[in-house]
């Protein structure tokens, strides 16, 4: 009876030993996936996130209100890029363990409530400054992130992000030389 219980005590001490090797091991790892995720990128995913809901609601907007093709036509790649985009945002943000705030900015709030208002030329002009203005000092902030972030994954993000970017100010800017 004493050599099993050696050999159930050996076992389950071993038992214990990998146990606790693998959560140590765990733990390392997860410590070091979100030590990887710098407040640069934090940030930056909290923004894309923010942009993402503010675009989406505001090209559904376009889409009803706005006075020309061009306007509802861009409304609506705004609305699927911006959407398929967040799905990548909150998976990674998710990945990392970066929680992500529920509304966009307040002030693409206010404009949305500003925009809800207007139709026709008045909601064509005030949708596209406002996209173009957006959608400049998003190119700065995801170049920022690809020059400083830290994580991989966000930075290939940001990467993949930017020639969409490029595509829909190319996209206002030819709406608002049309209309």
């Amino acid at each position: 009876m004493t050599r099993r219980w050696c050999f159930l005590g050996s076992y389950f001490l071993a038992v214990v030993a990998l146990l606790l090797m693998a959560s140590t091991a765990f733990g390392s790892s997860a410590a070091q996936s979100t030590t990887t995720v710098s407040a640069q990128d934090r940030a930056w995913l909290a923004e894309a996130h923010r942009a993402n809901l503010a675009e989406v609601q505001v090209g559904k907007l376009s889409e009803k209100k706005g006075g020309t093709p061009a306007v509802r036509s861009v409304g609506a790649v705004l609305v699927g890029d911006h959407t398929k985009f967040d799905i990548e945002v909150t998976r990674t943000a998710h990945d990392l363990g970066v929680r992500l705030p529920k509304t966009a900015m307040p002030d693409d709030i206010t404009a949305a409530a500003r925009l809800s208002n207007e139709s026709g030329s008045p909601f064509d002009r005030d949708f596209l400054s406002t996209m173009i203005t957006g959608h400049e000092q998003v190119i700065v902030d995801t170049k920022a992130e690809i020059r400083k972030g830290s994580s991989p994954q966000v930075i290939s993000l940001a990467q993949a992000a930017l020639p969409v970017l490029y595509k829909h100010l190319n996209l206002l800017e030819k709406a608002r030389s049309t209309g």
